[in-house]
C-alpha cells in the first residue's frame, strides 16, 4: 500500500500547520483514498469542504474503521497564502503547493479513472482503486 500512495502522492505531503506528513505512514491501515480536487476561490469547492470536514470529523471520531480512510487536498489555487488558507480549514493532508502541477498526472496513474477534462473540474473527489 505505501508504495502505491508514495507513486500516486510522493513521499511527503503537508497538513493544515504546515508539517509534512510522511506518505509511508499512511498506508499501513488505509483501505480507501479520497482525492479532493478544489481551490479555495471556488464557491462550491467551500460549501463541499465544509460538508467534507464535518463527515471527517465526526467519521475519524466515532467509526471503528475511522484508519481505514484518508484524505489528500489536491490544490487548483494559484496563490500559495490563498491555498494555506484554505489548508487550515482541513483537517488531512495536502499534496504541497510546490507539487500542484502534478495534478494533471493523477488521470495517468494506475487506479484513476478519470478523463483529463473531468479533473479540471472543482470541487471532485476521487477515490482510486489500490
Amino acid at each position: 500500500m505505501s508504495e502505491f500512495l508514495v507513486n500516486l502522492l510522493g513521499e511527503r505531503l503537508v497538513n493544515g500547520e504546515k508539517a509534512e506528513v510522511d506518505v509511508h505512514s499512511l498506508g499501513s491501515k488505509l483501505s480507501l483514498l479520497g482525492l479532493y480536487f478544489g481551490c479555495s476561490l471556488n464557491g462550491p469547492c467551500k460549501q463541499f469542504n465544509a460538508s467534507l470536514c464535518e463527515f471527517y470529523s465526526k467519521f475519524k471520531k466515532s467509526s471503528e474503521h475511522k484508519d481505514k480512510l484518508e484524505i489528500v487536498f489536491i490544490s487548483s489555487d494559484q496563490d500559495q497564502k490563498q491555498w494555506q488558507d484554505f489548508l487550515q480549514e482541513m483537517q488531512w493532508p495536502a499534496l504541497p503547493f510546490k507539487d500542484r502541477h502534478k495534478k494533471g498526472r493523477f488521470d495517468l496513474w494506475p487506479g484513476v479513472e478519470s478523463s483529463r477534462s473531468a479533473l479540471s473540474s472543482v470541487p471532485m473527489a476521487v477515490f482510486p482503486q489500490m
